[in-house]
């Protein structure tokens, strides 16, 4: 029969408070195959630990059983212990008496009953363990990265950097996510495009990054360290090493720009004359050129507050370039706007400098005295709500922007008379 040494942990008085230690210690001590038995205060403590090393040695332990919390917290611990004095790591085991025992008991009789059960199973259950050694296995030293917004492009920046073959796979076109959408980065209010695009140039650069876009995984097999995968890779039809990001194959491709039969009317022949010739004049003032296309489109936002999908369409038509084309700059930019919107924006801020001081109860008092909510317009057109996470002047909040003038340190009050010098009828300048 192996010899078992059981060491007993009060674990202050989480288990002691409940268990009766010296009760432990007198069964235990008498169970057969249990050659050592002693208890500690902190068995996880330096102490606690060196006196294991010390009776394993003087006592000849064959395996050891430690009764204290769960394995969960200090089995690695315990087991290292036993690693230091030359015994097999998985010849250690360890007896739950706290989280299984103490904490669920009151009745100290019933609970030191209950320890001693639990004890005994772990010296008869260790008395059949083997000495384990870990599987090795060979391992491939490359890692895939799924997504490539600034946490994918960071991380593999950082594993990269250490050394490792990273793939960045990304299913969009470009990479950047959601941050290169951004204007401003809380807390500090910088451009996002001056913290990303380093970054971006980087990842594309580094000699141990290979970056797929367009590209999705489709399928993952093998184990940990092994994997294979298999990554589907979306046609771009242009030669990557040639392209500049220039835009020009959008207008010459044959896929989008497909002809149109003859008897199809162009888009100027389905608006109203009149606006027709307000576009001919916006264009022509412009220089009807693709170079101009961002110039035209504020012309014709500012005219009707929004951009019409017949206008988007007329002016692709007039330059000569895909309305995709078109559509992506008007819906990038956050001037234009492809929904009906009133004569005075209103932007109320809820970033967190904002809320904490009112702005939810500043947006209540607009909502109430137009009886619109965020996203929608009077039905006089004159006013469109909206809300937005930071407009870069906290110290003024709670605060909102209408057209482009701050208002800040306002209270519920000050809403009617500042909608009112917006109106026309009070003393402020239409706009």
């Amino acid at each position: 029969m192996k010899k078992v040494g059981v060491f007993v942990c009060h674990c202050g008085r989480n288990i002691a408070a409940t268990v009766s230690i010296p009760g432990i210690i007198d069964r235990i001590g008498r169970y057969p195959g249990v050659e050592h038995c002693e208890d500690y205060k902190y068995m996880c403590s330096e102490p606690g630990q060196r006196l294991i090393r010390q009776r394993v040695k003087e006592k000849g332990l064959d395996r050891v059983v430690v009764a204290c919390c769960s394995p969960s917290l200090h089995e690695e611990t315990f087991r290292r212990i036993a690693e230091a004095v030359g015994l097999n790591r998985y010849l250690l085991e360890i007896a739950n008496i706290r989280e299984q025992c103490s904490w669920v008991h009151t009745d100290v009789e019933r609970a030191t009953s209950k320890a001693v059960t639990i004890i005994k199973m772990i010296v008869e259950k260790v008395q059949l363990n083997d000495g384990l050694e870990p599987a090795k296995i060979p391992v491939t030293p490359k890692v895939l990265v799924l997504g490539a917004g600034i946490a994918g492009i960071q991380a593999s920046l950082d594993i990269a950097n250490s050394g490792y073959e990273v793939l960045l796979v990304e299913k969009s076109p470009s990479i950047g996510g959601h941050m290169a959408q951004l204007s401003e980065t809380f807390p500090t209010l910088d451009c996002s495009q001056c913290i990303l695009t380093p970054k971006m140039v980087d990842v594309a650069q580094h000699p141990n990054i290979r970056l797929h876009t367009y590209s999705e995984l489709d399928e993952i097999s093998g184990s940990a360290g092994n994997f294979k995968v298999r990554i589907r890779k979306r046609p771009r039809s242009v030669d990557l090493e040639k392209c500049t990001g220039c835009g020009d194959c959008w207008t010459f491709c044959p896929v989008v720009n497909k002809p149109q039969p003859k008897e199809i009317a162009s888009t100027g022949d389905r608006i109203e004359p009149e606006m027709r010739r307000l576009l001919d004049g916006i264009i022509d003032s412009n220089g009807c050129d693709r170079e101009n296309i961002i110039a035209i489109l504020q012309d014709i936002n500012d005219h009707y507050n929004w951009l019409p999908k017949e206008t988007v369409h007329y002016v692709a038509e007039r330059l000569e370039v895909p309305f995709s084309y078109v559509y992506r700059i008007a819906s990038f930019f956050t001037q234009f706007s492809l929904t009906p919107s009133g004569r005075h924006i209103i932007k109320v801020c809820l970033g967190t400098a904002c809320f904490v001081r009112g702005a939810p109860r500043i947006l209540e008092q607009i909502r109430t005295d137009l009886g619109i909510s965020p996203g929608e317009t009077t039905e006089d057109g004159l006013f469109t709500l909206e809300t937005v996470n930071c407009l870069g002047a906290c110290a003024l909040g709670p605060l909102i922007v209408v057209d482009q003038d701050y208002h800040g340190r306002l209270k519920p009050g000050d809403i009617p008379s500042v909608l009112e010098s917006y109106s026309g009828n009070g003393g402020g300048e239409e706009k």
